[in-house]
């Protein structure tokens, strides 16, 4: 999509931005032929990536690794989202990949639901973001089969994310206290490294003034994340160990409060509380933040946090989707779960479809007269088709503006 700046604008009259990974060489072609060549620090682990090339008016960057162009949203201006935003779980992510490898591998019943959605990422008439999720689970696949993936979702989401639910938990929490409340561009987003829960480096480029320097920390940005995507190698899942111990938390709560029939009736403070436990420190925090004493702070979790709570799109979802699986001392707590709540119930807080996992899906529906509106929430690609062909139908066939 073409990008209409101001000649005031200094990224107006740049041609291209070129930088190569082997030499840490950041070229800046002017549209009047001068160029500006800038040593720039670049990302030590960058897998098969070699070079990369943002061209500003087409606001988009071309990624060379391995051998293949990979071409991907990187954003020139402010974002806006004015096309429906589609998340996919990663099962159905697989699911994706091998339509795009073979269509005739897949199900017969998936096939029209990609069909469409290819469709609709290649004309820009959708959104579909990458989560942290997504990187974790991939990570721990390995070869042609994860090569496969990664181009698939590099291809299709071309570069838009769903910011890290962990920095997301924070600013929702935040604006419990007299935060500015979230919005569908504060979730969904190109912002460099916006999927991981850091800080962005500052530091680079930043000789060539703030506009250009920006934009060079979105191509370095996205080589990292292609590089970590690409990645052939297999990797052993870091967090493994906690989500385990955070999976075999629950059962003793669960199976408390079905066999005292006083817990039973305390169910929503006792589930409260846990949930308030998950959240650590941050809930304390964005208080104190604002300035709250710890009297009236102990006043707000008493009286006022379950209704506070449940105007969150995510803290929200997240909340009743807890309640429900304590109450079901039947449920078995698995450590990817983990993944599953935190990353579904922020999707579905701030996407329009969601298609995801059978259970979470279902905790999901369950709760949706609890909390704000939010995706249409769906498990199988043959049941979305439909709505995601509704949504099309009523989404402006203009290209988001990035």
């Amino acid at each position: 999509m073409r990008v209409t700046l101001p000649s005031s604008h200094p990224i107006s009259h740049i041609k291209l931005i070129a930088i190569d990974y082997d030499s840490g060489h950041c070229s800046i072609v002017a549209v009047d032929g001068r160029i500006l060549t800038e040593q720039i620090p670049v990302p030590s682990k960058r897998g098969l990536v070699s070079r990369c090339t943002f061209i500003p008016v087409d606001s988009l960057l071309e990624i060379v690794a391995g051998g293949e162009t990979i071409t991907m949203n990187i954003g020139t201006v402010l974002e806006t989202i004015s096309v429906p935003v589609i998340y996919l779980d990663q099962n159905h992510w697989i699911d994706f990949a091998r339509w795009r490898k073979n269509p005739e591998a897949l199900e017969a019943t998936k096939r029209p639901f990609f069909d469409l959605l290819a469709q609709a990422a290649t004309a820009e008439r959708v959104i579909i973001p990458l989560s942290s999720a997504h990187l974790s689970e991939s990570s721990k696949r390995g070869g042609p089969s994860r090569l496969e993936l990664a181009a698939t979702m590099l291809q299709y989401s071309r570069g838009w994310q769903l910011r890290s639910v962990l920095g997301l938990r924070r600013a929702e929490l935040r604006a419990l206290f007299g935060g500015t409340p979230l919005v569908k561009q504060d979730a969904i987003t190109l912002a460099p490294e916006a999927i991981l829960d850091k800080m962005p480096d500052r530091t680079i480029g930043q000789k060539l003034g703030p506009e250009v320097a920006g934009l060079i920390r979105r191509q370095v940005w996205a080589t990292v994340l292609v590089s970590l995507l690409l990645d052939p190698e297999a990797r052993e899942d870091a967090g493994s160990e906690l989500a385990t111990r955070w999976a075999m938390s629950f059962a003793p709560l669960a199976n408390h409060m079905r066999t005292n029939p006083k817990a039973k009736a305390w169910s929503r403070d006792l589930t409260r509380t846990r949930f308030f436990s998950d959240l650590g420190t941050d809930l304390p925090a964005a208080a104190n933040e604002s300035g709250m004493s710890p009297e009236r702070f102990g006043e707000w979790l008493l009286h006022d946090a379950e209704a506070a709570i449940s105007t969150t799109p995510g803290l929200g979802r997240l909340r009743e989707v807890l309640h429900l699986r304590l109450s079901n001392a039947d449920d078995k707590w698995e450590p990817n779960d983990l993944n599953d709540w935190l990353h579904l119930s922020y999707a579905a807080g701030y996407s329009d479809l969601v298609l995801g996992e059978k259970k979470t899906i279902n905790y999901l529906r369950r709760s949706a007269h609890r909390v704000p509106p939010g995706a249409l929430l769906h498990r199988r690609a043959s049941e979305a088709i439909g709505d995601l062909a509704a949504l099309l139908d009523g989404a402006p066939a203009e290209k988001p503006v990035a």
